[in-house]
């Protein structure tokens, strides 16, 4: 049966409404987690940190397992695991009350803390597979115009975000819209979806891979990293995943008490994205994906540095939000579909390292540092301006940066963080001696990070810059076809080899 192409965009583009939601409404959860759990700023971190590790390191695994047993059974692996994830968060808070009952509470939350690491862990290794999967997938089968439609694939990811976003909005945390529920209800409300994508998936026609269709043999595929722009595209590629995912993490976070409910920033970034990756095509056709790539980092810069600015009215944060969505919008797809476009006998090897390598880079530095950028501005600001407010709140012992290299003895950075439980009572409650203090130490905290993400993507700008330059030098930028014989073709030899 001949696989159609529109269902299977469909299938593909829910896999990421999925992934979107549970992503949203686990970023909301920071609050109740702290207050619930007693889950510090580095700890939710390190958890969010968690899904882009298992994001990085299963994208880049599934690229080669794809080509191997085929786009469908990965596909179908995927979604069992994301089940598995949601189970284990609905089972948090009774892991929790019994570990407490038995250990104390510094035992149940480093043990609540560990089950929701592994959770989240395998929420993103399923993510990482379904990436694997429909990235190549979308690709294969929209050859004629492949930024356009991965650019349209991806919006699903915002998508997912609107979704996940209103559900928090609703529903998440003391400032719920409608009425408060416990969170671990809205942050499974994700396997929903996941009902219609094994329905579709089951009996739905998938294509060959790249490998699997005879095209290319399995080392071939493999032939990318022998070049020395698409390595530069990887480094690339962790940036933009450390700007993009590592700022999503902590956006409701760190704007929580600049507006009434922050998720609503999430919300509205979320859909300019989703609008906006419906025009990529267009653009690109007009600039060129390198072209295009440049121009988003640069307007990334521009509103990352508003963001992070002495900002205090609504009307002027979502200004610079805009400038910011209109800054990310574009820059991961896009990037998808020059690993596609310039090598495409790397199937879906190529576009696995890229997102792997953005993935691997959030999880393992990104999503965590941001937290300690934030934790230690508002640390310092308490340190300086108010003396006594720091002595009382801040912890006995100083963390360490990256957490995952206190079990081998690597610390980059030790920081001092505010007691989490402390911290989030005083900015709950209005009667607290120190309330404002802590708001307005927490919002300087969270605009100083805010500051210092936008060096990620000025050194974005100046690759792609480069980039552009080499493109021009080789004839410009040229969209390769993998021939019969498995030899891409399109332009010059000693360009296509680039």
């Amino acid at each position: 049966m001949q696989p159609n192409r529109a269902k299977l965009m469909l299938i593909s583009f829910l896999t990421l409404i999925a992934a979107g939601m549970g992503f949203a409404t686990r970023a909301a959860s920071g609050p109740a987690w702290a207050s619930e759990f007693n889950i510090g700023g580095a700890d939710f971190g390190m958890i969010m940190g968690a899904g882009f590790l298992g994001f990085g390191i299963f994208i880049f695994a599934g690229g080669m397992l794809v080509e191997l047993v085929g786009y469908k059974l990965l596909l179908l692996a995927a979604v069992i695991l994301h089940i598995v994830s949601a189970v284990m968060l609905l089972m948090a808070p009774s892991w929790y009350a019994g570990v407490l009952e038995s250990g104390g509470p510094e035992a149940a939350t480093a043990s609540v803390t560990t089950l929701l690491y592994w959770s989240v862990f395998l929420f993103a290794v399923c993510n990482g597979l379904y990436e694997a999967v429909i990235n190549p997938l979308v690709g294969q089968i929209y050859p004629e115009n492949q930024t356009h439609y991965l650019n349209i694939l991806h919006a699903g990811w915002p998508g997912g975000l609107i979704v996940g976003g209103i559900l928090a909005f609703c529903f998440q945390n003391s400032t719920a819209a409608i009425s408060e529920i416990p969170w671990q209800y809205a942050g499974a409300a994700y396997s929903v979806v996941l009902v219609t994508l094994l329905l579709m998936s089951l009996k739905e026609s998938f294509p060959a891979t790249v490998a699997q269709g005879g095209k290319v043999s399995y080392g071939v595929l493999f032939s990318c990293f022998a070049s020395l722009p698409f390595l530069l595209l990887i480094v690339l590629h962790g940036l933009i995943g450390f700007m993009e995912l590592g700022v999503d993490s902590w956006q409701t976070r760190l704007m929580e008490n600049l507006v009434s409910n922050s998720v609503i920033v999430l919300i509205y970034t979320s859909f300019l994205m989703f609008a906006l990756r419906f025009f990529a095509g267009p653009i690109a056709h007009r600039i060129n994906p390198i072209g295009l790539l440049l121009l988003s980092s640069v307007l990334a810069v521009l509103g990352l540095l508003w963001l992070g600015s002495e900002i205090n009215t609504v009307a002027v944060i979502f200004a610079a939000a805009t400038l910011y969505a209109l800054g990310k919008a574009f820059l991961w797809p896009t990037m998808l579909a020059v690993a596609g476009e310039r090598y495409p006998q790397s199937g879906a090897v190529a576009m696995s390292a890229l997102g792997g390598a953005g993935m691997l880079t959030v999880g393992l530095i990104g999503g965590e540092l941001i937290g300690v950028w934030q934790s230690s501005a508002t640390t310092a600001h308490l340190e300086a301006n108010h003396p006594e407010v720091y002595a009382e709140f801040k912890v006995a012992e100083p963390n360490s940066f990256p957490s995952w290299g206190k079990g081998i003895g690597l610390s980059i950075v030790t920081f001092n963080e505010l007691s989490a439980e402390k911290q989030q009572q005083a900015m709950e409650d209005d009667t607290d001696p120190h309330s404002q203090t802590i708001k307005d130490a927490f919002t300087f905290g969270g605009r100083a990070a805010l500051r210092q993400t936008a060096l990620l993507p000025t050194s974005m700008a100046i690759g792609f810059l480069i980039l552009l330059l080499y493109y021009r030098a080789q004839g410009g930028y040229k969209v390769l076809d993998l021939g019969a014989n498995g030899e891409s073709a399109g332009e010059p030899a000693e360009a296509a080899e680039a």
